[in-house]
C-alpha cells in the first residue's frame, strides 16, 4: 500500500510488510531514508515512492522515504532517529556528522565525482562582476546548501560584500526555484549547481524552461564533492549486514537501470560509488571559515 503524508515534513511510504531471512543478526523493522527536495520537489515524492519499491523487494524489509522541507530538518530528523539513511548535501553531512553521529558510506555522481557552485546573471542584466551585485536581488537556496549558498558566501566576502548589501537576499528552497525566480525576473542574479565546470550542466540547463535564455556566469567555485549517503552510526553498529545490503542494493538499482534519469533526483545521473569522511576535508574548512553554527 502507497501512502503519501504531506506537511512540513513529508513522509513517503510502502507500508507493505516483510520479513527479512537468511540473517544472523537483527533486522530492524522498518528503513527509513531521507532526502532533501533540492531540485524538483514533485519529480523527488514520485522516485521516492518507486525506488522504496523496489528496494523494499530486495531487502525484504519496509523502506520508507522521508522528504525533509529543509537541510536543518534533515539533521534533525537523523538525530531524533526518524531517518536511519540520508542523501545529505556536502555542507550538511559535515553537520550532521557532528550532530547526528552521520556515518559516510557512499556519494552520488552525476558527470564527475565533483561538481560546482556558480553565481550566474542573465546576460542581459548588464552585472559582469560580484561587485556589481550590490544593491541588486539575489536567489539562494538555503543557509546550508553548499553550493545554493555557502560557498558564494566565501567568494562574496572576499569582495567585500554580505546579503546586507543586497536589496534583498531571496532563499527559494531548491536551485528549481532559483532558476524560475531568475526566468520570472524576480532576481537579478542566483547562486547554484553545476555538474561540470563550464557550466553545460548547470541547474539552469536541468531546470531552465526559457531555452533561448542566456547567462553569464560571475563566478565558479572550486571542486565540491558530490552530495553523500550516510547512516546513523548506532543504526550501523546495531544492522552492519543490512546497512551493507542496502548499500549495495543502491548501487545495483543505479547500474541496472537503463533510464539513468529514473532515480536522477535521488542518486544522481550515472554513479554511486564509495565514499570516506576525509573526502569532505575541504568542506570542513569551507564551514570553519565561515564560522557557521548549526541553527534551526
Amino acid at each position: 500500500m502507497k501512502r503519501l503524508i504531506l506537511g512540513l515534513l513529508t513522509l513517503l511510504s510502502i507500508s507493505t510488510a516483510f520479513a527479512a531471512e537468511g540473517t544472523s543478526e537483527a533486522v530492524p523493522s522498518s528503513i527509513t531514508i531521507g532526502v532533501i527536495p533540492g531540485g524538483n520537489p514533485e519529480n523527488l515524492r514520485e522516485q521516492g515512492l518507486a525506488l522504496a519499491k523496489e528496494l523494499q523487494a530486495k531487502l525484504n524489509i519496509p523502506v520508507n522515504i522521508y522528504v525533509s522541507k529543509n537541510y536543518v530538518g534533515l539533521i534533525e530528523a537523523m538525530k531524533t532517529k526518524k531517518v536511519d539513511f540520508a542523501f545529505f548535501s556536502s555542507s550538511t553531512y559535515v553537520f550532521a556528522e557532528q550532530q547526528a553521529q552521520a556515518k559516510v558510506l557512499l556519494k552520488k555522481v552525476w558527470h564527475e565525482p565533483y561538481y560546482y557552485s556558480m553565481i550566474i546573471t542573465p546576460q542581459r542584466s548588464g552585472i559582469k562582476s560580484l561587485k556589481a551585485l550590490k544593491g541588486k536581488k539575489v536567489a539562494f537556496v538555503d543557509d546550508k546548501s553548499s553550493s545554493g549558498y555557502l560557498y558564494p558566501q566565501v567568494a562574496l566576502r572576499k569582495e567585500g560584500l554580505s546579503d546586507t548589501d543586497f536589496k534583498e537576499a531571496v532563499f527559494t528552497g531548491n536551485h528549481q526555484a532559483s532558476i524560475q525566480f531568475l526566468e520570472a525576473k524576480k532576481v537579478d542574479a542566483a547562486a547554484v549547481f553545476s555538474d561540470d565546470e563550464k557550466g553545460l550542466q548547470g541547474a539552469w540547463e536541468k531546470f531552465g524552461t526559457d531555452k533561448k535564455a542566456k547567462y553569464r556566469i560571475l563566478w565558479k567555485s572550486a571542486p565540491i564533492p558530490n552530495d553523500p549517503f550516510c547512516v546513523r552510526q548506532d543504526f550501523y553498529d546495531a544492522y552492519p549486514k543490512t546497512t551493507h545490503t542496502l548499500m549495495f542494493a543502491l548501487i545495483d538499482i543505479l547500474e541496472q537501470n537503463r533510464n539513468k534519469d529514473t532515480y536522477s533526483e535521488i542518486l544522481g545521473s550515472r554513479d554511486l560509488m564509495p565514499a570516506t569522511s576525509k573526502q569532505y576535508d575541504p568542506v570542513r574548512e569551507m564551514v570553519k571559515a565561515l564560522n557557521i553554527e548549526l541553527k534551526p
